[in-house]
C-alpha cells in the first residue's frame, strides 16, 4: 500500500511539472486588401498585406501580457498595446488608410490627369515564431514598405523573449565579456563559409561587402543548430545583396557563450 501512495505521488508530481512547462501558444492574423480613392484602379491604390503570428495563451499570465504588449508595440506601435488582440490588426489598418487618404486625397486631380499607378503604396507585415519552447521565444517581425521612389524598403527584426520573466535577451546575457572581436571575425568568416566564390575574409569587399560593418548587430533568432544574425539591406552590402543571414552553429559559439546561460541547454551534453 506504501509503495501504492509513494508511486501515486509521484506521478502526481511529474504531472504538476509537465503541465507547469506550458509552451506559449501562438495564433495566426491575416489580412489583406487593397484601397483605392477613386473608381479608377489603374491610378493604383494602397495593398495592405499582414500575416501576424501573435501569443494569445501561457500558463503565466502577467509574462504573457507583457510580451503580448512588446510584440505589438514593436509591431504596430504602442497606441495598440492595450487593445484586445482581435482588434489590433483592424485598428492597425484603419489608421494607414486614413493616413494614406491625408496623404494624398487632398491633390487628388493632380493624380486623375497623371498616367501610371501614381497612387501606388505597399505595406507587408509579416511576424512569426522562429524558435519555441517552455524557456524561450525567439520572434521575428518583417516590415516591407513601398511610398514611391525606386525601390521599397524592408526591415526584419529579431526578439528573443525569456519565458521566465518575460524580458528580452541581449547579447551581453548570452556572451561573455570582450566578445564582440571574436564574434565579428566567426561572422565574417561564416559569410565566407556560405559564399563559395568568396575564398577568404580578405575578400568581402571585393564581393560587395563592406567588411568593416560586419560586426554584431543585436538582431539575431535562436534555433537548434546555433544563433542566426541577420543584416538589413545597406547595413553590410549594398540593396541588390538583400538581407544576409549568418548562421553561427553552437559548437564555434561555445568558447563565446557564458557558463550556466538560458540557452544553454540547447547545446550542453548531459552527463
Amino acid at each position: 500500500m506504501n509503495k501504492y501512495l509513494l508511486f501515486s505521488a509521484s506521478l502526481l508530481l511529474i504531472l504538476v511539472n509537465s503541465c507547469t512547462k506550458q509552451e506559449m501558444e501562438m495564433k495566426n492574423y491575416s489580412y489583406a486588401n487593397t484601397f483605392h480613392l477613386t473608381p479608377d484602379t489603374t491610378l493604383g491604390g494602397l495593398s495592405i498585406s499582414i500575416e501576424a503570428e501573435l501569443p494569445v495563451n501561457f500558463s503565466n499570465k502577467e509574462i504573457l501580457k507583457s510580451i503580448q504588449q512588446q510584440i505589438v508595440g514593436k509591431m504596430f506601435g504602442e497606441i495598440y498595446t492595450n487593445l484586445p488582440v482581435d482588434s489590433i490588426i483592424p485598428s492597425y489598418v484603419s489608421r494607414l488608410y486614413n493616413d494614406y487618404k491625408i496623404s494624398y486625397g487632398t491633390d487628388l486631380e493632380k493624380y486623375k490627369n497623371l498616367k501610371g499607378p501614381m497612387l501606388s503604396n505597399e505595406i507587408q507585415v509579416e511576424a512569426v515564431s522562429m524558435f519555441l519552447d517552455d524557456k524561450i521565444l525567439s520572434y521575428s517581425y518583417e516590415r516591407y514598405a513601398y511610398m514611391g521612389g525606386a525601390h521599397g524598403n524592408s526591415n526584419r527584426y529579431f526578439y528573443n523573449f525569456d519565458l521566465r520573466n518575460g524580458h528580452i535577451l541581449h547579447e551581453s546575457d548570452i556572451f561573455i565579456d570582450n566578445y564582440k572581436a571574436p564574434l565579428t571575425e566567426l561572422i565574417k568568416q561564416r559569410i565566407v563559409e556560405d559564399n563559395a566564390e568568396i575564398e577568404s575574409v580578405a575578400d568581402l569587399t571585393e564581393f560587395d561587402f563592406w567588411e568593416s560593418e560586419i560586426k554584431p548587430n543585436g538582431n539575431f533568432y535562436i534555433s537548434d543548430e546555433g544563433i542566426v544574425y541577420v543584416f538589413k539591406p545597406y547595413e553590410i552590402a549594398p540593396y541588390s545583396t538583400g538581407q544576409t543571414e549568418v548562421t553561427l552553429p553552437y559548437d564555434r559559439l561555445k568558447v563565446l557563450l557564458k557558463p550556466g546561460n538560458l540557452i544553454s541547454y540547447l547545446y550542453s551534453t548531459p552527463a
